[in-house]
């Protein structure tokens, strides 16, 4: 992601820019200096006002739609705003205990868990919801599968006490008789159960080296390429709400803008989005071209990290650039404060 220099304003300023900007979240209409001066508290004239909103925008600050219309903020003018105000995150009071409760209660099955969140979050933030999982701390094989498929080929089938079931082809072509491949399968069975992943990959040769079977050339792809098999974090993941959601707001409720958008918000094309600009040293927030997709250029992804005992991450919403920054931030900060939690 590109940084953009901000320019340098005064308190006038400011102040005037927050009302504006504030006022267009909430209203989805251009801000005139009549707002501003009748609304906002502030002693100076309507001439001042609009001579302060003049010099925003020449600063790239605001815009305009129509000559003698008002105000709206630039990309630049919330990323402005975002950043003078990312340290005073409200407090959302109205996070439901039954939300909370429901949540605890699904606690054993980490997939279920997430899909629920997402699900949650969208509907608390009026947003599209989203969780990208980046890494899995600790996972426990509770079983293992070997499944013959068509033209000798064969699946590797983990499951976790995540709740998360893993599937992966080998890239074998073995014709292995099915007896077989049932005794190599109980093997892994007895020896691999109950252990966690990272524990299988540093000792799996010494748990089958005494196996009849050991020099069979589909136990030893397992047994060789292990990291590759019995590893998680290179099998990332990504949970999102439905995007009907979007269509509430006003910037989505035309038909031909939301289709152009639908692409972006497909879970392997969104995922790969998260993976490229989502990172521990990059911010929060993606501001319209700030995403550097054109297919997001109209919109805003609010982020925050979680990192529990068993997985890390980032949970997020998409919206419009009209969307409510610290309200939304203060929301997902309470879910990832839950995720952690109970994980």
């Amino acid at each position: 992601m590109s940084t953009v220099t901000l320019p340098a304003l005064n308190d006038r300023e400011t102040t005037i820019l927050t009302a504006i900007i504030e006022k267009y979240i909430e209203s989805g209409i251009p801000v005139s200096s009549g707002y501003i001066k009748k609304y906002c508290g502030l002693n100076l004239s309507p001439a001042t006002i609009r001579s302060v909103m003049a010099a925003l925008e020449r600063k790239g600050l605001l815009t305009h739609f129509h000559t003698s219309g008002g105000r709206v903020p630039t990309d630049v003018g919330y990323r402005f705003y975002v950043n003078a105000t990312h340290e005073i995150i409200g407090s959302y009071d109205h996070f439901s205990d039954n939300m909370k409760q429901e949540l605890l209660t699904i606690v054993n099955n980490v997939d279920e868990l997430l899909n629920a969140t997402v699900l949650m979050l969208a509907k608390v933030s009026r947003m599209f919801g989203v969780i990208s999982v980046s890494g899995y701390q600790r996972s426990i094989l509770t079983d293992i599968e070997l499944v013959s498929l068509e033209g000798n080929r064969m699946m590797l089938v983990l499951a976790l006490d995540t709740g998360l079931v893993k599937s992966i082809v080998l890239n074998l072509d073995l014709n292995i008789q099915p007896n077989l491949v049932a005794k190599i399968t109980q093997v892994l069975k007895d020896r691999l159960i109950g252990y966690s992943l990272k524990e299988i990959q540093s000792t799996i040769r010494v748990r089958l080296n005494d196996i009849e079977m050991y020099s069979h050339e589909l136990v030893q792809v397992l047994v060789n390429d292990c990291d590759k098999y019995f590893d998680l974090n290179r099998n990332e993941s990504i949970y999102t709400s439905s995007y009907d959601i979007l269509l509430e707001q006003p910037e989505f409720q035309d038909l031909t803008s939301f289709q152009r958008l639908l692409p972006a918000l497909d879970k392997e094309y969104l995922n790969q989005h998260f993976q490229e600009n989502f990172n521990a040293h990059s911010g929060h927030t993606l501001i319209g071209t700030e995403n550097e997709d054109e297919l997001l250029n109209e919109c805003s992804i609010i982020t925050t990290e979680f990192n529990s005992d068993i997985i890390k991450g980032r949970i997020g919403v998409l919206g419009p650039k009209r969307i409510p920054y610290l309200t939304v931030q203060s929301i997902i900060e309470k879910f990832a404060e839950i995720i952690q939690s109970v994980l």
